[in-house]
């Protein structure tokens, strides 16, 4: 993109709410610095080296688009956070601009109506994806710089396929207790087919089918670390019983996606997968279980060519999609898949590359 992306916004919003990523190189050294204290630090650093490169904030007369520059509060608190945005809202659409809205992750059925807006969130069912909806990916530190100095060291294809999963998969490996009861219960209806009726509901049950189909077969190689707790705790990343430093969880979380051919990508709680993009990032391939889901620049990106795709109806057996996807795929590119996958992650996923081809969503 030649030009800059022309944006408008009003920074005195932000007294109300957070600040959404999109702003980050427009803002205070103090933003970078919270950013510096959390488990992704440094997950930014190159959006706020470039971003101005790309993107200029500027009148509402002149701009491409227009952005609320805080999420949107979907909680109870709803109605009266819709009032104090009013005169934002009121201007904007005077202007008859485009609005850009990001709503978070795990929230479904966002319902935002607003005219000419375009909301970004990431729980999306696609049988029931509105109109003016669109995904966005999960942003994170860069593994490959962080552990392997920035270079993809791309995986030699064997005889057997080899898929990691390193994380939580209720009712598996959790001790007896409510969570083990209540995980159980949707583990078995999802098994009857009946919790699918309550999408809200399936939360990791998904995951935990794949898993323990995956675990019974001869076809694969499993390379699973699962944890007894949920990865994100009220102080970040934990481990559950095993005492770890964040830093190791982190470690031994990508270990296990570059020690794998490839990463079991399940939703979790939203109708979304962090490990999926994660997986992206280090260069291997997801096998990724579509429970209705919409992925990032679904549009622009062919994703069941990137990934081994498993409809939620071949759930058991997905160990005979992946040693199928494995057996047709040559040496080569098993190898190409995997450093056009880093690329896809680079040009379309992180957070400067989200960014920069942002334009392509919004004038769709």
């Amino acid at each position: 993109m030649k030009n800059k992306f022309k944006l408008y916004t009003d920074l005195s919003l932000l007294k109300i709410g957070r600040y959404v990523q999109m702003l980050i190189p427009f803002m205070s050294d103090d933003i970078a610095k919270q950013e510096s204290r959390i488990v992704e630090a440094g997950r930014f650093d190159d959006y706020i080296k470039f971003g101005r490169n790309f993107i200029e904030l500027t009148s509402i007369e002149e701009c491409d688009a227009c952005l609320l520059p805080i999420y949107y509060d979907l909680s109870a608190n709803r109605r009266s956070f819709e009032e104090s945005i009013q005169d934002f809202l009121d201007k904007v659409g005077k202007a008859n601009k485009k609005l850009l809205i990001f709503a978070g992750h795990d929230v479904a059925n966002v319902a935002i109506t607003i005219k000419n807006s375009i909301v970004f969130t990431s729980a999306i069912d696609k049988s029931s994806q509105a109109n003016n909806e669109q995904s966005w990916p999960h942003f994170f530190e860069d593994f490959l710089k962080k552990y392997t100095e920035g270079n993809i060291i791309p995986r030699s294809r064997g005889i057997t396929p080899v898929i990691g999963f390193c994380g939580y998969a209720p009712p598996l490996n959790v001790s007896f207790g409510k969570e083990k009861i209540i995980s159980g219960i949707k583990l078995i209806t999802n098994y009857l087919g009946l919790i699918q009726k309550y999408p809200d509901k399936i939360s990791h049950s998904y995951r935990a089918r794949a898993i323990i189909g995956l675990q019974r077969s001869s076809k694969i190689a499993p390379n699973f670390v699962l944890k007894s707790n949920f990865a994100f705790g009220p102080s970040g990343l934990n481990s559950g019983k095993v005492t770890e430093s964040n830093a190791d969880f982190r470690r031994i979380f990508v270990e296990n996606i570059l020690n794998s051919d490839y990463t079991l990508c399940v939703r979790g709680i939203g109708n979304n997968s962090i490990r999926f993009f994660e997986t992206i990032c280090c260069g291997r391939i997801p096998v990724f279980v579509d429970t209705d889901s919409v992925l990032p620049y679904d549009s622009v990106i062919n994703w069941r060519e990137l990934c081994v795709w498993v409809a939620e109806k071949d759930v058991d057996r997905i160990d005979e999609v992946v040693a199928n996807f494995h057996r047709s795929i040559s040496d080569e590119d098993f190898i190409a898949l995997q450093k056009r996958l880093r690329n896809v992650w680079e040009e379309y996923l992180s957070p400067t590359g989200f960014f920069k081809n942002l334009h392509l969503l919004i004038n769709s």
